[in-house]
């Protein structure tokens, strides 16, 4: 069994000053709050845990100590088949009361037989906390502005075979160091990503900064990431500036639309990847800063390579390791958790009570094609808070070119309602069931066709408002 006195004993060779016990500097790396860790003996039965593993839990560490694990927790079953096996664990997802950890599990060997196992986690949620207790995407610390992060690997919803696998991938990559780019189209959820690679990573207590190299006019982004010096140039600001990269160090920093930057400064940022050195405009010497680069792209960086207009030893620098976040249209098994997650994200920020969505937005939801993703899909559902009269989302309320495109029982709203009567009394439906189908069709159209204002549609069909609510009670959208 690990025992922490017998580690004591042994000759403290690697430091050249005072010794270090070997029973403090256990307590120190037991008492970390970022990590935890659990040792189970052969037989299953649990020596020690970390306070912070053990509150994680939602427990004390005396309620484990000396009980089985199979009785006092339910996560961490790999421990046993390491025990058992004898081979370690690494990288492995534990989700703990619905946040994701990583764990390590590390068999203990004595004289060739395995007496044990350790679990070691890592904790994903961020945990930036200064002196006054505050915490946010940027606050002081003194006269030091901290940037952290806002989400983790929790947030980024999606339960899609592609989602689970780039999850996967992300916490498996975070605790290295190599550059990542992350790839895919527009409104993906691509700086979600790069967020959650920082606090996933072993850098998260450091900064996170992020500069679109798109909205930075080209002439001031080398100085927005390099810095310069007092008088490097006119209108220089007194005293000169610290660059992004310097502000960074030991912590991330993330270059949304990376194929915008210029030559000049691809060289110059292949040189800081490369050797981790900065020098500012108006200065001559360098100096170093230890800094991860995420960047991210919505263009195909292979064409911009074959048309020169992006250099070819910097992209491989950069595509150490590649996520591709796949699109909305390519993962539509998801839309239903983000629908229900932007409801209650607007629920929230509205102080309504909107329960979910009618069937037939549901059915609209997953036949549109998404051009904009998940930004669309999140921009769709707070267009329908604005303009919603009760607590259920209601075809009336989506945008009209939405509507038009979305399919509704195999035929498009405006295609005409003679179009799929063969197809119809084909498949058995009655003269009622086709009628009730072709009124809802020629109403939609005309709601569509008045941007969702039910007077103008009323009038359209030469009908009373009273007669448009009651024909739209009952055939089941209103």
């Amino acid at each position: 069994m690990f025992n922490p006195k017998k580690l004591s004993d042994v000759p403290n060779k690697t430091f050249s000053g005072k010794r270090i016990p070997a029973d403090r500097l256990l307590q120190t790396i037991f008492n970390n709050r970022h990590e935890g860790f659990m040792v189970i003996n052969d037989e299953g039965i649990i020596g020690q845990i970390s306070d912070s593993l053990a509150n994680a839990l939602n427990k004390n560490a005396e309620d484990f100590i000396g009980r089985p694990l199979s009785e006092a927790c339910r996560y961490f079953r790999k421990l046993s088949k390491v025990i058992k096996i004898g081979n370690p664990e690494f990288g492995k997802v534990e989700t703990i009361d619905g946040n994701s950890v990583l764990v390590d599990y590390i068999p203990i060997v004595d004289k060739g037989v395995i007496t044990g196992a350790i679990a070691k986690t890592t904790f994903l949620k961020p945990h930036y906390t200064d002196d006054e207790g505050l915490t946010g995407p940027k606050r002081k610390k003194g006269n030091k502005e901290i940037h952290t992060v806002k989400y983790t690997v929790d947030n980024i919803i999606g339960s899609s075979p592609q989602m689970i696998d780039l999850k996967e991938t992300l916490l498996k990559i975070a605790p290295r160091n190599s550059t990542v780019l992350i790839t895919g189209e527009s409104g993906t959820g691509k700086e979600l990503f790069a967020q959650a690679i920082h606090a996933a990573s072993l850098r998260r207590s450091g900064p996170f900064i992020e500069i679109n190299c798109a909205a930075i006019p080209e002439n001031l982004l080398e100085s927005e990431l390099f810095g310069y010096e007092e008088g490097a140039f006119t209108g220089s600001r007194k005293g000169g500036q610290s660059g992004k990269l310097e502000l960074a160090d030991r912590g991330t920093v993330f270059l949304d639309e990376i194929g915008d930057l210029n030559f000049q400064l691809q060289a110059k940022l292949l040189r800081f990847i490369q050797d981790k050195e900065i020098q500012k405009l108006g200065r001559g010497e360098t100096f170093l800063s230890d800094v991860r680069i995420v960047v991210a792209t919505n263009v195909n960086l292979d064409q911009l390579v074959k048309y020169r207009k992006f250099r070819e030893d910097l992209y491989y620098r950069l595509n150490v390791v590649n996520l591709n976040v796949p699109s909305l249209r390519e993962r539509k098994e998801d839309i239903t958790a983000l629908v229900e997650h932007f409801i209650g994200k607007f629920n929230r920020l509205f102080k309504f009570k909107v329960t979910g969505v009618s069937p037939e937005v549901k059915a609209a939801l997953h036949k549109y094609s998404w051009p904009g993703n998940v930004r669309e899909l999140e921009n769709v559902i707070e267009r329908a808070f604005n303009v919603l009269e009760g607590n259920v989302i209601l075809p009336s309320h989506l945008p009209p070119e939405l509507l038009n495109q979305a399919m509704f029982n195999g035929e498009k709203i405006d295609s005409g309602p003679m179009a799929n009567i063969s197809s119809a009394l084909a498949n058995g439906q009655t003269l009622e069931e086709i009628m009730d189908q072709t009124e809802k069709l020629i109403i939609l159209k005309a709601l569509m066709m008045c941007h969702g204002n039910k007077a103008k549609t009323a009038q359209m069909l030469d009908i009373s408002r009273p007669g448009l609510y009651k024909k739209m009670l009952k055939l089941g959208f209103a």
